[in-house]
């Protein structure tokens, strides 16, 4: 197919052998890529947005099994709130693919890149990668669940050549590769020792209990590591130590049973499901994601809520928002917003004296937001 310019609406699905060539495509939705396709991209210009009413993120491209994708000489660029996020498995061989607010994420995936400018590339499960030129804003990497892992002397935004023995089975091999953030997501009871590391941001899936202080700032020295969780405050089973590490942020992915209290922290995507509990003061919450679902139940107190004030440095922050699904509910006190808010099926938001308003209020199905009247204090 090719050349000219073409427009896509709805689901593009990918089977069989199809090779795009010297070609502009304007997509709105999702691929869909077959087991045993063969998809090529060849001097291909992608513009991406998102359906009318869809959560960002809505147009990627997904794996449903085995595929093999080829990227020559492209670029993707998104429109709007889009932010295509690629789940790919099987075969990836790039060279050359300029991006704007897009990430790839590798599951069982052999891949060759080359000359591969994007927000975020994962390499998890198994995979193997090798890389030259890569220009990163996050590498990240999920653990299994039980293994020991250590990382040292990553710098931020400097060239470095390394092999990289990462979790969950995956290798890297890297050459002349450029990283701002380096992401590590901790499963389960594994154990991460990061030691001299430029920039990290730290990724913690849980159904645990406790009281925790995530901090940002330069943490841990050569002769006492900061160790997180603190054994006496929660029965968190993950352990994470940090020897002169400067931590931008965290995440915070509960589920099932999980009761966390966080306090002072500093929390980029903060998901909660099922019947989790979350308690969150004195905290700045980016919101970069922050999603409720199912019963989860979430309170948050003078705090900063939001971070599209930073948009200009970080780009998927432009689409930060609180987004409720399910009978989740949630109650803001003495907040500052520094985004919308978004209440779906049967989700109840309650917004109590806010010190900045939500950006927005909407609501779809019979979810709900209320609105409490700021108090005036009486004069004495």
């Amino acid at each position: 197919m090719g050349p000219g310019t073409f427009h896509h609406d709805g689901t593009l699905r990918i089977e069989g052998t199809v090779v795009l060539r010297d070609l502009n495509l304007d997509i709105r939705g999702p691929i869909v890529v077959a087991p045993d396709a063969h998809l090529e991209l060849d001097r291909v210009r992608l513009r991406v947005s998102d359906p009318a009413n869809t959560p960002n993120g809505t147009s990627g491209l997904t794996c449903l099994g085995r595929a093999t994708i080829a990227i020559r000489n492209s670029s993707m660029e998104p429109v709007g709130a889009a932010h295509p996020m690629w789940s790919i498995e099987g075969h990836l061989d790039v060279d050359g693919f300029e991006t704007l607010n897009s990430e790839f994420h590798l599951r069982h995936t052999t891949a060759k890149l080359n000359r591969l400018k994007i927000f975020e590339l994962e390499v998890s499960h198994e995979s193997h990668v090798t890389a030259e030129h890569l220009d990163l804003v996050f590498f990240s990497n999920h653990t299994a669940d039980n293994e020991n892992l250590a990382f040292s002397d990553i710098p931020a935004g400097n060239a470095f050549s390394r092999r990289l023995r990462l979790g969950s089975g995956a290798v890297a091999d890297m050459k002349d590769a450029r990283v701002q953030i380096f992401l590590i997501y901790v499963h389960g009871q594994s154990k991460v020792d990061l030691a001299n590391m430029g920039r990290v941001q730290l990724a913690l899936f849980t159904a645990c209990h406790g009281t925790m202080v995530l901090p940002n700032g330069l943490l841990g020295t050569a002769h006492g590591p900061a160790v997180f969780p603190d054994s006496l405050a929660s029965d968190c089973p993950f352990r994470i130590s940090l020897r002169n590490v400067y931590v931008d942020s965290w995440d915070v992915y509960a589920s099932g049973h999980a009761d966390l209290r966080f306090a002072k922290s500093t929390i980029d995507e903060l998901t909660a499901t099922s019947q989790a509990r979350i308690e969150v003061s004195k905290s700045s919450l980016y919101a970069d994601w922050l999603a409720l679902s199912g019963d989860a139940r979430l309170s948050v107190t003078d705090s900063i809520v939001g971070s599209l004030r930073l948009a200009a440095q970080r780009p998927d922050l432009a689409t930060s928002q609180v987004r409720m699904n399910g009978r989740s509910q949630a109650v803001f006190t003495r907040d500052r917003f520094d985004c919308g808010i978004f209440a779906d099926d049967h989700a109840e938001a309650r917004i109590v004296t806010p010190l900045a308003p939500p950006r927005y209020q909407r609501e779809a199905g019979s979810g709900h937001i209320v609105n409490e009247p700021v108090s005036v204090p009486q004069r004495q």
